[in-house]
């Protein structure tokens, strides 16, 4: 099964390459447009995910221990609940919320918080924003991005989710290649901490 998953990846990479244009992750210019991602089924997404890797965001510097629970709603909405660990005090923190797709079948969703304030103040919140599942294979990780435009620049962040806290050495170097073809810079990630998380999944995905 392994090896008609990697090629399964393969095949999509060589996808992805021939529609992504050479794309400035951060910088001048309005945020890059990828395509949606092929087959996407959001059913799949489902269940529990760790955040892996990251791009540098210093509203993040003190999280640690991420971990995601998704679920989908009646109107088929993500419902997700974050749980993070101040890697400085140890406390705990949770917060909820509310992931709405593009459309049927799209791979973007619109993430709002889940909390009374009016909407326009809402998404203005830290977290709140347009994410893309760029690629994923469901079973071992996910690599979703966000990019937010200004003025006459734009600025973009990036995430590796796992099923388990750490990804195989090959899952890595699939995850690596992916992010190349996407046009981005697999050095800006950095590693998660997830040290003494205590009560969650400290394995490693398979080889």
């Amino acid at each position: 099964m392994g090896d008609f998953l990697v090629m399964g990846i393969k095949l999509k990479i060589i996808l992805l390459c021939t529609a992504v244009k050479t794309v400035t992750s951060t910088g001048l210019g309005k945020c890059p447009i990828y395509p949606q991602f092929p087959d996407y089924d959001i059913n799949r997404m489902t269940g529990t995910w760790y955040e892996v890797e990251r791009s540098f965001h210093l509203m993040e510097i003190s999280a640690s221990c991420i971990q995601l629970d998704v679920t989908i709603n009646e109107r088929g909405f993500l419902l997700i609940t974050v749980n993070t660990i101040n890697r400085w005090t140890n406390a705990p923190s949770i917060s909820y919320g509310l992931g709405i797709p593009s459309h049927n079948g799209s791979s973007s969703f619109r993430y709002k918080l889940n909390n009374r304030m009016p909407y326009i103040i809402g998404r203005m919140l830290p977290g709140a924003g347009l994410y893309n599942v760029l690629f994923t294979d469901y079973e071992r990780f996910a690599i979703i991005w966000s990019c937010t435009n200004y003025s006459i620049a734009h600025a973009d962040r990036l995430w590796i989710l796992g099923r388990h806290r750490s990804l195989a050495a090959n899952t890595r170097a699939i995850v690596y290649a992916l992010v190349t073809a996407l046009g981005m810079d697999p050095d800006r990630l950095l590693l998660t901490k997830n040290n003494n998380c205590t009560s969650t999944d400290l394995t490693t995905d398979y080889d």
